[in-house]
């Protein structure tokens, strides 16, 4: 029944519905990414521009993680009396590192054998997960978004077991304001640096300043559900239209005002938080209530296998996309639009069945 929540399983780290906001995160940014494809029609550039936005599906990632990992933090908490940094950062690893260091050994190679090149400030910024501080470059453009999760990973945990936060939740609370207090400022400073022309905007724009808000509101909704789970069940459920309504528009009045340059003064530094939490209030609604028929295509087999694939189609398929002049070659039926797609979604595919997951068994020694 509509009225009836369904609880995570508490031994479960695979909650309801998140492997589906994946797949609409990474078709968001796939979309984006086709308008700089080879081959893409001029005549669909105005749909694909209000249809998808890469920034936006990057935030909806960002959110997703925040509230995964401070989810299963707190849980190990609650379970054991104690976090482990040692094992939370070896499963991190494990994650990121082999298919991020494929990746990174692949761009060599193609500086090798072919014309692409990248500055030796852009290998920096790749090599220690630092390229949300750099110019972005062609290619290798988009780990500006694995910066700012690394560094997420780095920070959040470590505030988590020195202050206690996982067994003090009013603290916590004091302590996720900072950055939902502080990133339009950050935001701000960005847009006016840019709208001068100072370099420093630029690369601002994508620090993880501007973005770690996004991250907070995920690690809000873990801390909701742990220990507001009654009263967050009664909130989305009791008027589930109401709030489905809600998020909609918290989503998309923001989304609609960007792209048409209105508002700006009420966009650049509030827009995206607004939307943030109307994603978070649907993200929640779903794993509450995926038998919702408006969050069931979220849980279809197809969708949350694009889900599972979205780490490895996101790093890879930047390459594909990237226009074939910069690697010495003529368009092509794999490297245009849209035959990209499929071959992002091929190397994504042998990506993740032949590095990620014959790592999970090696990943689940490291859980408690």
């Amino acid at each position: 029944m509509l009225n009836q929540p369904v609880n995570p399983p508490v031994n479960s780290s695979r909650l309801a519905s998140l492997d589906g906001w994946r797949a609409v995160s990474i078709a968001l940014v796939l979309g984006e990414h086709c308008e700089g494809a080879a081959g893409f029609p001029p005549s669909l550039a105005t749909p694909f521009n209000w249809l998808f936005d890469g920034m936006v599906g990057v935030r909806f990632f960002f959110i997703i993680s925040g509230f995964l990992i401070t989810w299963l933090l707190v849980r190990e908490h609650d379970r054991t009396g104690r976090i482990s940094l040692k094992h939370f950062y070896a499963r991190r690893a494990l994650r990121i590192l082999p298919v991020y260091a494929a990746f990174v050994g692949v761009l060599g190679l193609l500086a090798w054998l072919t014309p692409y090149r990248q500055a030796a400030l852009v290998w920096l910024g790749n090599l220690t997960f630092t390229a949300d501080f750099i110019p972005l470059a062609p290619t290798s453009g988009h780990l500006w978004s694995l910066s700012v999760e690394e560094q997420f990973y780095l920070l959040w945990p470590c505030l988590l077991v020195l202050f206690g936060l996982a067994g003090r939740t009013r603290r916590a609370w004091y302590v996720l304001a900072v950055p939902l207090l502080l990133a339009p400022f950050f935001r701000v400073e960005s847009y006016l640096t840019m709208k001068h022309a100072t370099t420093a905007g630029i690369f601002y724009r994508y620090s993880f300043f501007n973005f770690f808000d996004s991250l907070t509101v995920g690690c809000l909704c873990a801390f909701l559900l742990a220990r507001k789970r009654e009263w967050l069940e009664g909130v989305l459920t009791r008027r589930p239209w109401m709030v489905l309504l809600a998020a909609v528009v918290a989503i998309t009045v923001p989304y609609a005002l960007r792209k048409m340059f209105l508002l700006g003064g009420f966009i650049v530094p509030f827009g995206s938080i607004v939307g943030s939490f109307g994603f978070a209030a649907l993200m929640m609604q779903s794993i509450v209530l995926p038998e919702f028929w408006v969050f069931r295509p979220l849980n279809w087999r197809w969708v949350r296998w694009i889900g599972v694939l979205s780490y490895s189609i996101y790093i890879w398929q930047q390459i594909f996309c990237t226009e074939p002049e910069q690697f010495g070659l003529n368009p092509h039926w794999w490297n245009s639009f849209p035959g990209w797609l499929v071959t992002a979604l091929a190397a994504a595919m042998i990506s993740y069945y032949g590095l990620e997951r014959p790592l999970f068994r090696l990943r689940s020694r490291f859980r408690d």
